[in-house]
């Protein structure tokens, strides 16, 4: 029960956190909420996540051993059947790795500040969102729109345990996701700064590219004379998005191509297989829940949050991707970085149109919290994936 009990001491703190006028105990409260999972992610065994034995504990050991950054670069481990290089890591990760030990970090520190890389971008971006990007109750902006703490308890329940596998591809999401807060600044030179940084720990980071597009796509300006084609317009977007992403599915070929010519072959296995891609029932399963409740809520979520057509598009990736596990099943790593949008969806799907109706988003939020928890059970629990349950101390 320590994730539990962890995200929701967590949770508290960033809940104080919102409450506080001073903005010294508003950071003091944020700083304690953050430090909490990341305390926890640092004082974890090695066999907490399947991918800290893989390369986490071999490149610290290899930084331990090396006397230059160059003897470091080269050092190599045996993985199952073939030789890992640190330098068939990026850069960023390696570097940092690198640094924290030969500052005299212990292998838990660098657990701890992969951890801290993670929660903190998003505990940003989600900052910087809310405050950027209002919601409207007709003509009225309410300008803290979703609870903080409601939006990292989504993160905590449906990404975390994922994050202490996914290490370095989570520290890159995280990245994108505080460069998402540029976009709806309009600011898209800084987002694609912040893609390109995020690509220094995991090249799928590139991913920030498709994400500016469907978020173009979803937000551009089009003039109509009549309100209601504008509002029909906005709602077909999803729709839209997923006869795309549709087309692209059954184009697999064409997009092996691509990623050979440029650089991202590793990435092919993803989308290329002997079996051939075919329908997974039990990964619509798993999502239908929370798409019923998009359904059923989705006119007053287009109505008051403009980011609604997003939220449904990327609901629609995250859905179109997860079939890819029917070709290779670490293809979700695609979908994660669709499905990390949730972290905002889920307070739009609670929150909007239930503000003066208190039972209402009770039970809407009762909803969503149940989803999140059978989620957590099932998929870390009961499954066991990313082997991060049961907990074990160092």
């Amino acid at each position: 029960m320590i994730y539990i009990v962890c995200f929701l001491i967590s949770c508290s703190f960033f809940w104080l956190s919102e409450k506080c006028k001073s903005k010294s105990a508003r950071n003091s409260f944020a700083i304690i909420a953050i430090l909490i999972p990341c305390l926890l992610a640092g004082l974890r065994a090695d066999t907490i996540g399947t991918d800290v034995k893989v390369y986490v504990e071999p490149m610290y050991n290899a930084a331990k051993e090396s006397h230059s950054l160059s003897s470091y670069m080269n050092q190599r481990w045996l993985v199952i059947w073939r030789y890992m290089y640190v330098k068939d890591f990026e850069i960023g990760f390696s570097l940092m790795i690198f640094l924290i030990q030969k500052l005299g970090g212990s292998f838990a520190m660098v657990l701890f500040f992969i951890q801290l890389l993670i929660v903190t971008p998003i505990y940003i971006g989600l900052r910087k969102i809310y405050k950027l990007y209002p919601v409207y109750i007709g003509l009225r902006k309410i300008r803290k729109p979703y609870p903080v703490c409601f939006s990292m308890f989504v993160f905590y329940c449906m990404f975390y345990n994922t994050s202490l596998n996914m290490m370095r591809q989570w520290i890159a999401m995280a990245i994108l996701f505080m460069a998402f807060s540029y976009l709806i600044a309009r600011d898209k030179k800084k987002y694609c700064i912040l893609t390109l940084g995020a690509c220094l720990f995991h090249t799928s980071a590139i991913m920030g590219i498709a994400i500016l597009l469907v978020y173009i796509y979803c937000t551009k300006k089009r003039e109509y004379i009549k309100v209601a084609i504008f509002k029909l317009n906005e709602a077909m977007a999803p729709i839209k998005i997923f006869i795309y992403g549709c087309g692209i599915l059954l184009s697999l070929n064409i997009i092996t191509v691509v990623l050979e010519h440029i650089g991202l072959s590793k990435y092919i296995g993803y989308i290329q297989g002997d079996n051939g891609l075919y329908l997974l029932p039990n990964q619509i399963l798993l999502r239908l829940p929370i798409i019923i409740l998009f359904v059923v809520r989705w006119k007053k979520i287009l109505k008051e949050d403009k980011l609604a057509p997003f939220y449904g598009s990327m609901l629609v990736l995250d859905l179109l991707t997860s079939q890819l596990m029917s070709i290779n099943a670490y293809a979700f790593r695609i979908g994660s970085f669709f499905s990390e949008y949730n972290i905002l969806s889920y307070s739009a799907l609670v929150y909007v149109g239930n503000r003066k109706f208190k039972a209402k988003r009770y039970m809407t939020l009762l909803y969503v919290i149940t989803y999140m928890v059978y989620y957590w059970v099932f998929y870390y629990v009961i499954m066991g994936t990313h082997a991060t349950f049961p907990y074990v101390f160092a």
